[in-house]
């Protein structure tokens, strides 16, 4: 099993009634490193963004409920997974989510400047019986590159008790800055080195809830121990100003072209290339 146990679980920050107050969220966040946020995402976006991902999953044979789906994991090499996530790519309800107006306004909050929203998205599809390709705890700062001040908002598009798992998180580990990794089974293949840490935060979330956390952050995945599928999303967000890698503008996994994606998005929709309207520091 990818995950680090979890002896004792501590309550997650929350920063949902400092929503309000830019300085005191900015400054849970910076203390913590993590932050909770509960019902970040409308009921329509959210709505929109589940019916586009789950019927993606529906359509290559990933039934939300029952067991025997110990091959819905990220796989690139699969043509199934493909497929799905090809079509969760060329959504536009994926894209939108990121630019709910609460995640934008904590995310500046947090961040203290112009906000970049990173273009690369991330959805997940984790199902039941998959415990060997649950993600084990690491730091986005290794994938991402550019500036070490990313923040990356996890949120589940559905109900995410004890059984379904979700996401923990190292409480202040981002106070180390950066660890050292090792290879690991589960998405990413990597793992910090410090196997140590038994007292994680984790609390039951919703969909539509966020738990916005920094790139020195560790965290990792809870396993799917429920017979239905956990879809997510990844969303990343830094300070306009500081450096981007250039892969962040590009899909994951450059599964489909941003031409590709546009083809049937009206043209003169405001998030086509929203991130080229901005003045960026790009890195290779």
């Amino acid at each position: 099993m990818a995950m680090h146990p979890i002896i004792r679980r501590l309550p997650l920050p929350d920063g949902t009634p400092l929503l309000g107050d830019p300085k005191a969220l900015h400054a849970l966040a910076q203390a913590e490193g993590a932050v909770l946020l509960r019902g970040a995402v409308s009921a329509q976006a959210l709505a929109a963004a589940h019916t586009v991902i789950g019927d993606a999953a529906e359509s290559v044979g990933w039934r939300s409920h029952g067991r025997g789906r110990s091959g819905v994991k990220e796989d690139p090499n699969d043509p199934a997974w493909v497929a799905w996530y090809r079509k969760v790519q060329a959504a536009r309800a994926f894209h939108a989510i990121p630019h709910e107006p609460v995640l934008l306004a904590a995310m500046s909050a947090i961040l203290g400047g112009e906000v970049l929203v990173h273009p690369r998205h991330i959805a997940r599809c984790v199902g039941p019986e998959t415990a060997r390709f649950t993600t084990p705890p690491h730091q986005d700062v290794w994938y991402i590159g550019g500036t070490p001040n990313i923040w990356t908002a996890w949120v589940p598009l559905i109900d995410c008790p004890d059984e379904l798992g979700g996401l923990a998180v190292l409480p202040r580990s981002h106070l180390r800055g950066r660890i050292a990794s090792e290879k690991a089974v589960g998405a990413g293949g990597q793992q910090v080195a410090d196997p140590t840490a038994t007292d994680w935060a984790w609390e039951p979330m919703r969909a539509g809830d966020a738990l916005i956390f920094h790139g020195h952050t560790v965290h990792q995945g809870c396993d799917n121990r429920s017979d239905r599928l956990r879809l997510s999303v990844d969303l990343r967000y830094q300070r306009a100003d500081e450096p981007v890698r250039e892969d962040s503008l590009r899909t994951h996994f450059d599964i489909l072209s941003w031409e590709e994606i546009y083809r049937t998005w009206s043209a003169d929709d405001q998030l086509r290339y929203y991130w080229q309207r901005q003045v960026l520091r790009v890195m290779a």
